[in-house]
């Protein structure tokens, strides 16, 4: 083991106030310890600490949830331990491992990133975190280990195989072929946004294919119809197709959406704004 690195195996849960260890209980997709789960701790109570703690506290959290709150949430804890805390909450959940892992990895954690997925491997399912661990490798530019680890797995293996597989395709200089696999992952696993976030960037951002980007964001809004992301690059479609009236529809529809990143849907109100300007409205 490299000097250093953590030792990724799932532990104990202790009370994060009294450090008695309290008894996991998991379900399907859930797991619970102690009287609560504070999820910004992130940790775990005893019923006699319960009401003392403040903050939030949920009685269970579901496996969806915790992976959520690896990709966004400020922890009170590092994110190592963090990470730790949701391994030993949920084991070798497949969509909690891989978040954790990618938490570390944008929080500058590589190695922590990378051992947690070889540790997930060894523990299994193998191939699933071996595309994880293709994805991260990716991102540092280390397309030789993906392609081994890409090449010695296949679609059945992850839900975002063809992604990846687009990825490194794209990384190589193969924009065509990544394109491609791009378009199967849409076909196949149409329930995973990434894809057509990828596919949609590729379109309009970099092919200047417009009447393409449009048909794929409004596919992606049928399938995504509560994405407010999707709806305003709808928009963005629209508008450099000269299009002002018919974008300024959808990104008002945008801004009616949830939003899940502050600063992109301020983008949205300023847009609005201009168009709304432009076209004589208030």
């Amino acid at each position: 083991m490299t000097p250093g690195r953590r030792r990724w195996i799932p532990g104990p849960v202790r009370c994060c106030s009294c450090d008695r260890t309290l008894e996991v209980r998991r379900g399907a997709d859930t797991a619970d310890a102690g009287a609560a789960v504070l999820p910004h701790v992130p940790g775990a109570v005893c019923d006699a600490c319960l009401p003392h703690v403040d903050g939030l506290a949920v009685a269970e959290l579901r496996a969806e949830a915790a992976a959520s709150l690896l990709q966004t949430a400020d922890f009170e804890t590092r994110t190592p331990e963090a990470a730790q805390f949701f391994l030993d909450l949920f084991g070798w959940v497949p969509v909690v491992v891989a978040a954790a892992a990618l938490r570390l990895h944008a929080d500058g954690k590589p190695h922590d990133a990378y051992a947690l997925l070889d540790a997930a491997a060894a523990a299994g399912p193998a191939p699933f975190f071996r595309v994880e661990k293709a994805a991260l490798l990716l991102l540092d530019g280390e397309t030789g280990q993906a392609h081994d680890l890409l090449l010695a797995t296949g679609p059945d293996d992850h839900p975002c195989w063809h992604l990846h597989r687009g990825t490194l395709a794209h990384a190589v200089g193969r924009p065509d072929a990544a394109a491609e696999h791009w378009r199967q992952q849409i076909a196949t696993r149409p329930d995973q946004p990434l894809g057509w976030q990828t596919l949609g960037f590729y379109l309009l951002q970099q092919q200047g294919d417009l009447a393409a980007a449009e048909d794929l964001y409004r596919r992606a809004c049928a399938e995504f119809p509560r994405h407010q992301e999707f709806r305003a690059w709808l928009g963005d479609a629209l508008q450099r197709q000269g299009r002002a009236r018919e974008a300024l529809a959808e990104l008002e529809a945008a801004l009616a959406l949830e939003q899940v990143d502050a600063e992109f849907a301020a983008g949205i109100e300023e847009t609005v704004a201009r168009l709304r300007t432009e076209q004589g409205g208030s």
